[in-house]
C-alpha cells in the first residue's frame, strides 16, 4: 500500500503506510507508522566498503561506529573527512535504480589506515544480522578495565532512562535502541534504528564524533556474539540486554573481559560472564 515518508528534523524517519486492522468488530483503514529503511553505502577513500540497512538519521555516527567496531578504523583520528552526502540521486554498487545521495558517508582517511583496510569487495549488512569473524577474535579485543565496578542500580536505573528516549519505538514500534553511558550511568550517546547492530554503530560512532568514552553498552535487542565483539573493539567493557544473550556471546564476553548482563529490567538482570565488575554480584 502506498505511504509517505515523514522526515522531522533531528528525529527518525518514519513511513505512514495505509493499511488495515482486524479485529472481532470487523476491518477499518487505518494510517500505520512503521520504521524507515533505507541502505546506507560507506565509503572509504573512494571504496564502497560496506553497504547498511538502516533507519534514515545519524549518518556519520552509523558510518564511523561502524568502521571502528567492526575494526576498520582504530580512532577518529585516523579520520581527515566525514561527509555525509547531498541530496541528489546516484547509483549504489548492487543497488537496482538510483537511490537519494543521503544515502551515503564519505570517509578520508590517513594513508595507514587505508593500507591497513581488508580486500575484501563491498559487504552488504540487513538490518536484521551483521556477521563476525570468531577465528579472527582474539588477544586483542581485550577491553581491560578490571578494577571498574557498577552498583546494580546504575544498571536498573539505565532501563527507565532508555525508554523514555525511546521516541521511534512509542511512535512505531518494531524499532531497536542502544545506549552508552559512563559508570555512574550518566548517558553519552543514544540512538534508535530498525536494526539492533546499527544502533549500537550509532552510539559508538557518536561517542567518538564528542570524543568521549563510555563503560556501559545497554541494547535492547539481543547481545550475540557480534554485539559483543562491537563492544569489545570500541573497549566498552560492560554490555546490558533487554534480552537474552547467546552462546557464542557468552564465551566471547568471557574471553574478552567484557560483563556481560541480559534480561535488564528496573529491579533484576541476569550476569553470565566476569560479575566481578557489579558491586553486589
Amino acid at each position: 500500500m502506498r505511504g509517505r515518508l515523514n522526515v522531522e528534523e533531528g528525529a527518525v524517519a518514519r513511513d505512514e503506510r495505509l493499511a488495515r486492522r482486524v479485529s472481532r468488530e470487523g476491518v477499518e483503514p487505518v494510517e500505520a507508522p512503521v520504521p524507515a529503511e533505507e541502505p546506507l553505502a560507506i565509503e572509504i577513500n573512494g571504496r564502497t566498503i560496506a553497504v547498511l540497512m538502516r533507519t534514515p538519521g545519524d549518518e556519520k555516527a552509523l558510518a564511523l561506529g561502524y568502521c571502528l567496531s567492526e575494526g576498520l578504523l582504530r580512532s577518529l583520528d585516523e579520520v581527515l573527512l566525514l561527509h555525509h552526502c547531498g541530496t541528489g540521486e546516484e547509483e549504489l554498487p548492487g543497488a537496482e535504480g538510483p537511490l537519494v545521495g543521503r544515502n551515503r558517508v564519505r570517509l578520508l582517511v590517513t594513508t595507514e589506515a587505508e593500507a591497513a583496510l581488508p580486500e575484501a569487495p563491498a559487504r552488504w549488512v540487513f538490518s536484521g544480522c551483521a556477521g563476525v569473524d570468531v577465528a579472527a577474535l582474539g588477544a586483542d579485543l581485550a577491553v581491560g578495565r578490571q578494577d571498574l565496578r557498577v552498583a546494580p542500580q546504575v544498571l536498573w536505573d539505565l532501563v527507565p532512562a532508555v525508554v523514555r528516549a525511546q521516541d521511534a519505538y512509542r511512535a512505531t514500534g518494531g524499532i531497536h535502541a542502544a545506549a552508552l553511558a559512563d559508570e555512574t550511568g550518566a548517558l553519552v550517546a543514544l540512538a534508535e534504528d530498525v536494526g539492533r547492530h546499527n544502533a549500537v554503530d550509532k552510539v559508538i560512532g557518536a561517542a567518538a564524533l564528542a570524543r568521549r568514552s563510555g563503560a556501559i553498552l545497554v541494547a535492547t535487542g539481543r547481545a550475540s556474539s557480534d554485539i559483543v565483539a562491537k563492544a569489545a573493539r570500541a573497549r566498552i567493557p560492560v554490555v546490558a540486554s533487554f534480552s537474552s544473550s547467546t552462546s557464542l556471546a557468552v564465551r566471547l564476553a568471557e574471553a574478552a573481559g567484557i560483563t556481560l548482563a541480559g534480561y535488564l529490567r528496573r529491579n533484576r538482570f541476569t550476569v553470565y560472564t566476569h560479575a566481578e565488575r557489579v558491586v553486589a554480584a
